[in-house]
C-alpha cells in the first residue's frame, strides 16, 4: 500500500512544495474530493483524524478539507490512478488485515522522493513584480543530468517551454525559492477558481 505523500515543508515559512499539484477548477476539485472522500476508511486509534484506502494508495482524509478549500491534490500518480478509475474509489472490505496494512505503511510513510534537482524562476518586466510576476517557471534535472524546462499555464499545468533558454530584452526572469513558488502558486489557484466560480453564477 502506497501513502501518498502532502509535500509539507516546515520552518519559517511553512508550506507544501510547489512540487503538489493545485487545481483551480471547480468541477475537478469536486471529483477528486469525491474519490478522496470514498475508499476504505481506517481508523488510527487515537485523535480524531481517519484514513482512506483504495487498497492501492492510502491517504488522510484531511486531504478532502486541503482539495476543496485551497485546490491541494494529491501527488501526479495517484492523480493519474484517480482518473483511470473515473474518480470513483474503489472500497475493499473493511478487515483486520486490511487496517493492519494501512496502519504499517502508514507508519513506514511515503517511498523516498525522486532525487529531482528542481529550480524555481519568476518572468517580470517594467509593470509586474515577482510576487505577481507574468509567468512562473522551472527547470529539473535528473541525476542523469536530463533537463527539463516548464511554465505553469492558467490549467494549473506545467508546459514544455523554451523561456529559460531563449530570454527576451524585455522582461527579467529571477530564480525564487520554492517557498516563493509554492506562494504565487497559491495566490493564482485562489484567483483563477474564484473567476471559475463567478463565470458559473453569471
Amino acid at each position: 500500500m502506497r501513502v501518498a505523500r502532502d509535500f509539507a515543508v516546515g520552518g519559517p515559512r511553512p508550506h507544501h512544495a510547489p512540487e503538489r499539484p493545485r487545481v483551480a477548477d471547480p468541477d475537478r476539485r469536486r471529483r477528486i474530493a469525491d474519490y478522496l472522500s470514498g475508499g476504505t476508511t481506517i481508523s488510527r486509534g487515537h485523535g480524531p483524524d481517519v484514513l482512506h484506502t483504495d487498497g492501492v494508495w492510502l491517504w488522510p482524509e484531511l486531504f478532502v478539507t486541503e482539495i476543496l478549500q485551497r485546490g491541494l491534490a494529491p501527488e501526479p500518480d495517484l492523480l493519474v490512478y484517480m482518473h483511470a478509475r473515473s474518480f470513483r474509489a474503489p472500497a475493499p472490505p473493511p478487515d483486520t488485515r486490511l487496517t493492519e496494512d494501512a496502519l504499517a505503511a502508514w507508519r513506514s510513510g511515503p517511498p523516498p522522493r525522486p532525487r529531482l534537482l528542481i529550480t524555481y524562476f519568476v518572468r517580470v518586466d517594467d509593470e509586474s513584480t515577482p510576487d505577481a510576476p507574468l509567468s512562473l517557471l522551472r527547470r529539473t534535472v535528473t541525476p542523469a543530468g536530463d533537463v527539463t524546462e516548464e511554465a505553469l499555464w492558467r490549467d494549473m499545468a506545467w508546459h514544455p517551454t523554451n523561456a529559460l533558454s531563449v530570454p527576451k530584452i524585455d522582461y527579467d526572469i529571477r530564480e525564487v525559492t520554492s517557498a516563493h513558488a509554492a506562494g504565487v502558486l497559491d495566490t493564482w489557484c485562489t484567483r483563477w477558481h474564484a473567476a471559475a466560480l463567478n463565470r458559473a453564477t453569471t
